[in-house]
């Protein structure tokens, strides 16, 4: 463009009369034109960035529908206010192509209806029957193949028998608490350490179940840089031996029960006894969860279980929480939920392991009471994935999701396990359903070594860690119309 300005320039120079003047225009303008080339740019761009503001969708606005595939005369973009992302017809079935789409995704053989002017799409699996003399409706047929299906050719007439939604809705999930381990939720202790929320979370102390090595005390978890992390550490070598007694008596003065040093030695291993005295708790201002018995000197491992027992419970609902994890041998993560209602005692009153891995393996699984409703007769179900190094590298996210039907459980969202509810009923284990909506549960989680599933941790390098960035749990209040 400027050589031809140029070439004009010229060509004037050899006119009379009004030649300089219009030399004079034709240098204006071509002043002017790289400032109005700059601002169309500078204006195309500020329309990209507007475009990248709104979202995603604003941008294909102009873009004519059969772009996506829509057949011609069934624009579904011009139903749709993409500004706000609301529909002029909510709850409506904006075209006969989206009925089609919704009826294939059920995967199954089947007849799909519509009926345009009330938005009303409906499935009938099976071989139904159909009525070509029901005015505003257009039918296909649906065939299965590959993990979906077509619905095609559309005709007049209806689907007869029983009509379905030819698909659910999705759920609706609202935030119900949430834990992201930060100075917002965590406290300071005395000695300026970031502890996790006592409003959520209570510390179990001691030896506390399957013939773990490890003595749980507070002080192995702590909020750093927005996470929860519980160390394992180990105190002392095995062949070492503590120093004095192995279990010591500490804030216990009832003489109808009388405690001594010798007398508590069954709570550390090898012996691992957890009911009476081991189960006795100090009768000082320690804290009700201090056991008299105190085996803390002798432990040859230390690490922390923290519970929300009797602070934050729950039944249905979406549990998800992000962490990394170690399985090297010794190591025991877990994030599990049992059962706290009416006094009903394990395996009673139902457990759900959501993360347990151990040995490079990840395992999830479903406890309820078998027959007799006793702890060597509970029934398990379960599945697993093996793991390697490089897994444990990264942070992965885990899932319940539990409604009245099933639980689900899944790791970055794959499905480890699922199980139908209908499993733990009276009918088939002579005791209540524990998954019920009435039934609370409350969350643990902690880092174990060695006991019935961790292994032999004693030529493990530690500290280990369970490192957690957050856990949330969710509500469903409904699903999308």
């Amino acid at each position: 463009l400027k050589c031809f300005v140029l070439l004009v320039i010229l060509s004037t120079i050899h006119s009379r009369g009004r030649a300089m003047a219009r030399l004079r225009v034709l240098l204006l303008t071509l002043a002017v034109l790289p400032d109005a080339t700059l601002a169309e740019e500078e204006q195309g761009v500020r329309r990209h960035r507007h475009m990248r503001r709104q979202g995603p969708f604003q941008e294909f606005k102009s873009v004519p529908p059969n772009r996506f595939g829509t057949p011609q005369g069934q624009e579904h973009s011009e139903s749709v206010n993409l500004t706000t992302g609301s529909s002029k017809t909510e709850g409506k079935v904006v075209s006969q192509w989206a009925c089609a789409l919704m009826c294939a995704s059920r995967a199954a053989e089947g007849c799909c209806s519509y009926q345009g002017e009330l938005g009303v799409c409906e499935f009938q699996p099976g071989t139904p029957g159909t009525n070509a003399t029901v005015p505003g409706w257009t039918q296909a047929r649906c065939t299965p193949g590959y993990a979906t299906a077509k619905c095609a050719p559309w005709e007049q007439g209806k689907c007869m028998g029983q009509a379905q939604p030819a698909a659910e809705g999705l759920a609706i999930w609202e935030l119900l608490w949430e834990d992201h381990f930060d100075t917002d939720t965590c406290v300071l202790d005395a000695s300026g350490v970031l502890r996790p929320s006592p409003e959520f979370w209570s510390s179990e102390i001691g030896y506390k179940r399957g013939k773990e090595l490890q003595w749980y005390q507070p002080e192995n978890a702590e909020c750093r840089n927005g996470e929860l992390i519980i160390t394992a550490r180990r105190e002392r070598q095995s062949w070492e031996k503590p120093e004095g007694a192995q279990c010591r008596v500490v804030g216990w003065e009832d003489k109808e029960q009388p405690l001594d040093n010798k007398t508590c030695g069954v709570c550390a291993p090898p012996y691992f006894q957890y009911y009476n005295p081991c189960d006795l708790v100090r009768q000082d201002d320690s804290g009700e969860s201090s056991p008299a018995c105190d085996c803390s000197q002798s432990a040859e491992f230390t690490s922390a279980s923290l519970m929300t027992k009797g602070k934050k419970e729950f039944s249905y609902g979406l549990f998800e929480l992000r962490a990394k994890i170690d399985t090297r041998p010794g190591a025991w993560s877990s994030w599990w939920a049992i059962g706290d209602f009416d006094f009903v005692p394990w395996p009673k009153n139902g457990q759900i392991d959501i993360l347990d891995a151990f040995q490079h393996m990840l395992k999830a699984s479903v406890t309820h009471a078998g027959e007799s409703g006793l702890p060597s007769s509970a029934i398990q179900h379960a599945g697993a994935r093996m793991l390697d190094r490089d897994w444990e590298k990264y942070y992965h996210t885990w899932q319940l999701e539990w409604d009245s039907d099933f639980i689900q459980i899944r790791v970055d969202g794959e499905t480890l396990l699922k199980v139908d509810l209908k499993v733990a009923d009276a009918v088939r284990t002579s005791w209540p359903n524990p998954f019920t909506r009435a039934k609370k549960f409350f969350l643990i989680l902690n880092l174990a070594i060695g006991g019935h599933s961790g292994g032999d941790a004693s030529l493990t390098e530690f500290p280990m860690e369970l490192r957690v960035d957050y856990i949330r749990v969710f509500q469903k209040r409904g699903y999308t119309s």
